[in-house]
């Protein structure tokens, strides 16, 4: 299981990732490899709940999504600058990693730690598709609860 610790929820500032940062990523090999994006982007959104460093791993349908999240998470921080989330610690394990081709799709068990306690369980489902560059970047995304 993976853990990165206390986490107060998504970011309050604007604006994603600059272009040279996302450069630097995929100049590092960070992006040529598909289990290491999805981790990536499980790590950024799941685990640090910071959908600002989660965007430059997105494409498609996920980077609506994630852009639309800010959105609204700007519009209700308004009138109310100091808004506290509760911390909490999310553990996670990928399951599978699969595909062919230029399709790739990664399973997560989530293990969600309140502050407080108790535990919640989810599942994760990462889709990646594989960019001109030969980069991989998240293009959908979705939870489950346990069965």
């Amino acid at each position: 299981m993976h853990c990165k610790g206390l986490h107060r929820g998504s970011t309050a500032g604007g604006g994603a990732l600059s272009t040279a940062a996302l450069l630097l990523l995929a100049a590092c090999g960070g992006m040529k490899d598909a289990g290491a994006v999805a981790d990536k982007f499980v790590d950024r959104y799941y685990v640090e709940s910071d959908q600002d460093s989660a965007l430059p791993l997105t494409t498609g349908i996920a980077r609506m999504r994630l852009q639309e999240e800010l959105k609204l998470t700007r519009e209700a921080r308004q009138g109310n600058p100091g808004m506290q989330l509760r911390p909490v610690r999310v553990y996670y394990r990928r399951r599978s990693l699969d595909g062919s081709g230029a399709a790739r799709a990664a399973d997560y068990e989530l293990d969600i730690r309140p502050q407080g306690g108790g535990a919640l369980e989810r599942g994760a489902h990462v889709e990646l598709s594989q960019q001109g560059d030969g980069s991989w970047r998240v293009s959908n995304f979705s939870e489950t609860q346990p069965r």
